[in-house]
């Protein structure tokens, strides 16, 4: 069982620092990472993505230990570790932790009702790109809203306020790209 708390704790003190520290340069309250870290709390997707940030590490970095470094890694998604989050979704990170260069792909299963955080978040990370791999799924990006059905994608600029939501009846997956 992967423990995310431990990772994030890890990562932060391999850094030199406190949590204090992290929690404000990820913009998230002290007390929500201290439950964090204590596995007392599940994170949203958004609070991975704010946290891998703060860190300079892909999120990637809090499912995977890194491997030995290879010219070309082949994974099967059966072998990607895939944890359950908060607001309802499965997290499955695509990036091989040694090479977070450029872009860090990520697949989001979305529970009906699911969310990626409980409101409109941006990241540091200029770009994303969402293909809406099964199902439909709804990108809010500040005042507007966009319905993208399966094989549909969208390309946005993800430090402007964004969320993305499964309002359906039937599951979703996403495939996420952010540049790193």
């Amino acid at each position: 069982m992967i423990r995310i708390g431990q990772r994030i704790q890890h990562l932060r003190e391999q850094k030199g620092l406190s949590q204090r520290a992290l929690a404000e340069a990820a913009g998230i309250s002290p007390s929500a990472l201290s439950l964090l870290e204590a596995g007392r709390h599940s994170p949203s997707v958004a609070t991975l993505e704010k946290l891998a940030d703060a860190l300079g590490v892909s999120v990637a970095a809090f499912f995977t230990d890194a491997s030995e470094e290879r010219p070309v890694e082949v994974f099967s998604l059966a072998d990607r570790p895939s944890v359950k989050l908060g607001g309802g979704s499965l997290f499955v990170p695509l990036t091989a932790q040694h090479r977070p260069v450029g872009f860090e792909p990520m697949l989001v299963h979305l529970e009906p009702g699911g969310m990626l955080d409980e409101r409109q978040y941006g990241i540091l990370s200029a770009q994303a790109f969402v293909w809406v791999r099964r199902g439909r799924a709804v990108l809010e990006y500040e005042d507007a809203r966009w319905e993208l059905a399966e094989t549909q994608s969208a390309y946005y600029d993800a430090r402007r306020p964004h969320n993305w939501r499964n309002p359906f009846d039937a599951p979703c997956e996403l495939l996420i790209v952010r540049s790193r």
